[in-house]
């Protein structure tokens, strides 16, 4: 596609939000499907040894800046994306679309009741025609055939659009599998981001769904945490890094180096 910005492995569409909502809507209103993924940081730098997860990136319909931190790399690359915002914040304008389309929408997430208190917003918040489940755990490549009867579930709902919410590359994995089942179906791959972005006037902080952790899983998290952080901002560093050294100027023949 073109007007793509690429950090590293990852393509990214430079898009404003009234472009963003036509594109989806021209993905449903073809009864084709399609994959709308938000990369991150984490998928930059996973992208770089996973072969699956650069597939999946560089095929999908649209693939759009999923933080400020690949906003602010595409203007020191010197390619700025044409606005400044990240994220999901497309979502409640597509939720009011959604409802005046009469879409039909199936929610799916990775963490237990999210996938059923986010179609329970959209049909009270947004009177959208939206149902939601619980995807079965562990990488979607040891699933068997419970993927297959999973998204027979999916398609007895006949969806127009799937909002999907599962860790990385889990989710861009399922997002690629299961275009190929429900064809008429466009997937979003919206990651946490399906948890917090609702609020027009407020994000949601980071630091709530800490508080949702038993003391345990709170210990691990202060533990493990900040040193993958650290080493995830190191590892885009480097990208950054390598996608703005010059190249060397060819010497004619026998000139000196």
């Amino acid at each position: 596609m073109d007007g793509r910005v690429r950090i590293g492995q990852v393509p990214l569409d430079r898009m404003r939000l009234n472009e963003v909502l036509w594109s989806i809507e021209s993905l449903v209103a073809s009864d084709m499907g399609g994959r709308v993924l938000m990369p991150d940081v984490e998928q930059v730098v996973r992208a770089e040894h996973d072969k699956a997860l650069r597939e999946a990136l560089a095929t999908a319909e649209l693939s759009l800046a999923g933080s400020p931190a690949l906003v602010r790399a595409a203007r020191v690359m010197g390619q700025p994306l044409p606005e400044s915002r990240a994220g999901a914040e497309w979502l409640p304008p597509l939720a009011r679309r959604a409802c005046e389309r009469a879409w039909r929408v199936f929610v799916v997430a990775e963490r237990p009741g999210v996938a059923e208190r986010t179609a329970c917003l959209l049909r009270d918040r947004y009177g959208v025609l939206a149902v939601g489940a619980t995807s079965p755990r562990g990488p979607v490549d040891t699933w068997g055939q419970g993927v297959d009867r999973f998204l027979d579930r999916i398609a007895l709902t006949r969806p127009q659009l799937v909002l999907v919410s599962m860790a990385t590359p889990k989710q861009e994995l399922f997002c690629q599998y299961a275009a190929a089942h429900l064809q008429s179906a466009v997937l979003l791959g919206l990651g946490r981001t399906l948890e917090s972005s609702w609020d027009e006037d407020r994000p949601a902080p980071r630091w709530r769904a800490l508080g949702r952790l038993g003391w345990r899983e709170r210990c691990q998290w202060l533990v493990t945490a900040p040193a993958r952080l650290l080493h995830r901002k190191l590892s885009f560093f480097r990208i950054l890094l390598r996608a703005r050294r010059p190249s060397r100027l060819a010497l004619p023949a026998g000139a000196s180096s």
